[in-house]
This record gives structure tokens, sequence and C-alpha cells, in this order.
């Protein structure tokens, strides 16, 4: 673009003299109408220009995979980056990522680190107040109660009073077991509070660490076609009290622009069948929400 534009000096002097001809000529009307004819067709391509080359720090977790996750080679890879790569060459955008915590995601929206995060996060009311959620979710799937293959003495929520069951701090099964042993006081569910991702907690499941674990359904597969480890899989009733399972991109109050751009690109990569052959390639199923 450059290049063109000074090759072209010259000519634009003379056309600048002949249109200042034109306008003394009565020309200005025609100018005003050529305008307005060229501003519509070239609105899209002035919001390409505008957002190509420019730089959106994403913050993640680099956990839970497949979600999201960090590679031997200190890589990220999985659905959710894939995912967004994908919407980001779409949109004209080249995404950094920012591994940190998972709590210090949203501190670092707070602080207009971040412009975006993800990482399986679901959506609450006490979110809702603070942050911007991509308008529909990207990926649905249901909480389900895990335990060992020999395990059948626990099969419901009621039986995991008094016995471990792991969860990150703030994550959705640990406030959902902290609400439920303020309500159970008597007989309280021992919590064992990790920075280990849920791949990593069945593992750990499977070799007698917990008693039980509560989470996504896909992570059992996960481990599954990993490790071919075994679980006694069990439906939760109130699952939704836990989490309502489906995973959302987040932005600070003010990103309404950036929102609706990744809403747009969300809904074309879901209609070309793009985001649920990811889903496949990640999980084994397609797990994008149906509109």
């Amino acid at each position: 673009m450059k290049k063109i534009v000074k090759k072209a000096v010259a000519g634009l002097v003379s056309a600048t003299m002949l249109a200042l001809v034109l306008t003394a000529c009565g020309g200005k009307e025609q100018s005003s109408a050529s305008t307005a004819g060229t501003s519509e067709t070239s609105e899209t391509e002035a919001q390409s220009e505008a957002a190509e080359g420019k730089t959106l720090v994403v913050g993640v977790a680099g956990t839970p995979k497949p979600y999201n996750y960090v590679e031997e080679d200190g890589t990220l890879a999985g659905y959710e980056i894939d995912m967004l790569n994908e919407m980001a060459k779409r949109l004209g955008y080249t995404l950094e990522y920012e591994v940190t915590e998972f709590e210090s995601m949203f501190a670092g929206l707070d602080s207009d680190r971040y412009n975006l995060i993800v990482g399986n996060i679901s959506k609450k009311p006490e979110r809702e107040e603070k942050y911007l959620f991509s308008t529909k979710p990207y990926f649905k799937n249901k909480i389900v109660l895990i335990t060992a293959p020999d395990n059948t003495e626990i099969q419901t929520i009621e039986d995991l009073g008094g016995k471990r069951v792991p969860a990150g701090s703030g994550r959705a099964n640990a406030l959902f077991m902290e609400s439920y042993n303020e309500q159970n006081s008597d007989n309280p569910i021992s919590i064992q509070y990790t920075d280990a991702d849920a791949s990593e907690a069945l593992i750990d499941l499977h070799n007698g660490r917990y008693d039980a674990c509560i989470y996504n359904q896909t992570y059992v597969t996960n481990v599954n076609a990993e490790y071919g480890y075994e679980f006694n899989v069990y439906e939760i009733p109130n699952a939704d009290e836990i989490e309502i399972p489906e995973a959302w991109i987040l932005f600070s109050k003010s990103e309404t622009d950036l929102q609706a751009e990744f809403d747009k690109a969300l809904e074309e990569i879901k209609a070309d069948g793009t985001l649920s052959a990811l889903s496949v390639t990640y999980f084994g199923d397609d797990y994008v929400p149906v509109d």
C-alpha cells in the first residue's frame, strides 16, 4: 500500500488541482454523491484494515487440558487456543497469550492487562456484574460425579460427607462444595484444594489420592483416551446448581466493540463447521452448543 502511494504522489497533485477547478464550476454536488456512494462499500474494508496488525493480549491458565494447555516445548495448544486463533485470523488480529493463575485472569481484565480471557469459564451472576461475556457459549457439556471403578460406596453428592474431593480455588466445583458444606456442617465434604488441572486430579483419583471428583465429563473422556484409565461416572440431578456447563469468552466491560467482533467470528466458525471439527479433534465428539 505504501509503495502505491509513493508512486502516485505526482498524480495526486494534478488530480487535486483538477478537483478544485471542478468544484469551482459546480462539481461539488457530484463529488459529494461519489463519496456517499463509496462509504458503505469501504466500511468493512476500513474496519478490517483498522484491526489488521493490532495485537490483543489473551489471558489463559494453561489448563485444563484439552481446553488449553502448555506443550513440553512451551507452546500453547488446545481447543480454545485453536478456536481463538481462527477467529483472530478472520478478524485480522494477532494474539499474544499470557499464562497465569486462573483467578489472576480476572484481575488482568480488571487492570486492562488482558483484552479477553478463556479457560472453560462458566457464567455466574457475580461475573456478569463485572465482565462482558460472548453473546453465545462456544462449548457445552455436563458436570458429573466420578469415582474409581472399584468404589461403589459413592454414587451421589450426599455420599461425599467426609470424603476427599479435589477442587481449584474459585472454581465452580469448589464454590459448590463450599456452599454444600455450609448447609451440611455436620458431615462436610473434605475439599482438597489444588492447583492441579482436572486431568491430573483424575489421575490422582485413579491412584487413590482422592475418593471422588466433580468435573466436566469431557475430562473423563480425555484421561481415558490418553491413559486408558476407567472410572465410574454418575449423573448429578442438580448439576446446574454446581455449574451450567457452558464455556464463554470474557471481556472487560469497556470492550463492547471487541465483544461484537468476536461474537460475529464465533457465529461464523460455528455455522461453517470449523468449531465442531475442533471439538471432535480435542474431545472426540461435537460439544458445540446448538443455537
